[in-house]
C-alpha cells in the first residue's frame, strides 16, 4: 500500500548542487520517484504512438485548417530574437529537430528525470527573458497569466533555492518559421506546456498545470485562485445530474483509496492517467456519454473543456473547440468522490480529441491532508497523435513528400 509519507521533502537530502539533488532523489528507494523514474524510462524509449482509447490510432481527426490562424508570426518573432540573444552553448544544450524524442521527456517533479533542454536558470538573463517572452505571445492573456501563476506557486510554496520560478527545463524544436513545423516546451514543479505551431495552427498538449493549496495563503501570488472555476464548473455538471445519470457517471472506487489497482492510481499522478510518459497510454472511455445528456449539461460540459483550454490564443482556442464540439456525441464525463464543495474529488472528459482530468490530490508536502483538497493536479492529453502536434506534423510531412497515403512520424 502506498504511503503518502514518501512524498515528504523532508525524507530527502537537501543538496544545493541541481544535478546531485535530482540524483539523490531518483536513487533513493525510500522515495516512491525512485521506482517510478525506472518506469518512465521504459515508457520513455518506446517509439511514439499515441494517447488511445483502444490502441488504435483513429486517423484523419487532426487535419489542418486553412482557416487556423495562430499568432504564428508574433511567435517566430520571438523566437528568432530568443535564438539572436543565445549563445552557441545554450542553443546546442536546448535546440532539437521537430521530430526529436525529447518532446516527451517532459515530466512535473522539480527533479527531472529525463534530462534534455536547458534549465532556465542556467540561461543568461536576457535569453531567460527571451524564453518566458516566447512563452507569452504564444498563449492567450489570461492563459500566461495562469501558467505564470502556477510557477509562481512553486516559489511561495517552498523556500529552498531549488524551487523556484526559474527552475523549469526549457527545449526548442525544429526551425521557427511561418510554413514550417515547430515548436517548444517549458516544464518542471507544477507547469508543463508543450506548443507546437505550423501554417496559424497552435496545438497546446500535453498540458498540466498544478497548485498546491488550490488557492494560495502567503507567498507571490497571495490569494489567488488558480482552478476555482474549473472546480466549480465540474462539482455543478455533476450535480446537475439526476441519480441514474450520477450512478451511470461515477467511477468505482473510493477517493482516498490508495490501495487502487496501478493501472487505476499512480503514486506521483494520483487518479491521473495522462500524466508524465503516459504518451502511448490506453483509457477506455468510462462515464456517462454526452449523447444522454441534456442540451444545458451538455453546453455546461462544453464549457469546462473552453475554460481549460483558455490557455490558447483566441483564434486556436475557436478552432480546437471546433473538433472538440464535432465529437459530442463521442465524449463521455466521468466523476470519483462525494458531490460536494469540500470534499476532494476527480473527474475527466475524455473524447477523440481531448481528455480533461482534474484531481484532487493529499498535499505532497504537507502528508496526510488527502480530506482536503490541498493539492491540484490538471492534466490535458490530445488523443489520437493530437499531443506534440504529431498528426499535423504527419500530414505535412506526407504533403512535403508528396504522399498519398497514410503515413507516419515516430518520434
Amino acid at each position: 500500500m502506498f504511503s503518502p509519507d514518501y512524498f515528504h521533502t523532508a525524507s530527502a537530502p537537501k543538496l544545493q548542487d541541481y544535478h546531485d539533488y535530482a540524483q539523490a532523489h531518483i536513487r533513493d528507494r525510500r522515495i516512491s520517484l525512485s521506482p517510478l523514474a525506472k518506469k518512465w524510462l521504459r515508457n520513455y524509449r518506446e517509439p511514439y504512438k499515441g494517447f488511445t482509447s483502444d490502441g488504435n490510432i483513429i486517423p484523419g481527426l487532426w487535419k489542418s485548417s486553412p482557416h487556423a490562424n495562430g499568432p504564428t508570426q508574433e511567435m517566430v518573432n520571438a523566437a528568432q530574437f530568443l535564438l539572436s540573444v543565445a549563445s552557441p552553448n545554450e542553443k546546442a544544450r536546448f535546440r532539437h529537430l521537430v521530430t526529436a524524442r525529447e518532446w516527451r521527456a517532459w515530466s512535473n517533479p522539480e527533479v527531472i528525470v529525463m534530462e534534455c533542454g536547458l534549465r532556465v536558470d542556467a540561461m543568461s538573463a536576457d535569453t531567460m527573458n527571451a524564453v518566458y517572452e516566447l512563452l507569452r505571445v504564444s498563449l492567450s492573456h489570461e492563459g500566461f497569466a495562469r501558467v505564470w501563476t502556477a510557477m509562481m506557486m512553486t516559489q511561495a510554496e517552498n523556500q529552498e533555492d531549488l524551487h523556484r520560478i526559474a527552475g523549469y527545463q526549457f527545449c526548442l524544436f525544429g526551425e521557427p518559421g511561418l510554413l514550417s513545423p515547430w515548436g517548444f516546451n517549458l516544464f518542471g514543479d507544477n507547469v508543463c506546456v508543450n506548443v507546437f505551431t505550423l501554417g496559424g495552427e497552435v496545438v497546446i498538449g500535453p498540458f498540466f498545470v498544478s497548485s498546491g493549496p488550490s488557492f494560495t495563503e502567503q507567498g507571490l501570488v497571495d490569494g489567488v485562485q488558480v482552478f476555482e472555476r474549473e472546480e466549480a464548473a465540474g462539482l455543478a455538471l455533476m450535480a446537475s445530474l439526476n441519480p441514474q445519470q450520477q450512478c451511470e457517471a461515477s467511477l468505482s472506487g473510493e477517493i482516498e483509496d490508495f490501495s487502487m489497482d496501478q493501472d487505476l492510481f499512480d503514486p506521483m499522478d494520483y487518479r491521473s492517467l495522462g500524466g508524465a510518459h503516459q504518451d502511448n497510454r490506453i483509457v477506455p472511455y468510462e462515464g456517462i456519454c454526452a449523447a444522454d445528456l441534456n442540451a444545458h449539461q451538455q453546453r455546461a460540459l462544453l464549457d469546462i473543456v473552453r475554460s481549460f483550454n483558455q490557455v490558447l490564443p483566441q483564434d486556436s482556442l475557436g478552432l480546437f473547440m471546433q473538433r472538440v464540439e464535432s465529437h459530442l456525441n463521442e465524449t463521455y464525463f466521468s466523476w470519483l468522490g462525494p458531490v460536494h464543495r469540500d470534499a476532494p474529488f476527480y473527474f475527466r472528459i475524455h473524447s477523440p480529441v481531448v481528455m480533461i482530468e482534474l484531481d484532487h490530490q493529499d498535499g505532497i508536502m504537507v502528508p496526510g491532508t488527502s480530506s482536503r483538497q490541498y493539492r491540484i493536479h490538471a492534466t490535458q492529453r490530445l488523443p489520437n497523435r493530437g499531443d506534440y502536434g504529431a498528426a499535423l506534423l504527419d500530414e505535412w510531412v506526407m504533403k512535403m513528400a508528396g504522399f498519398d497515403r497514410i503515413g507516419s512520424m515516430v518520434r
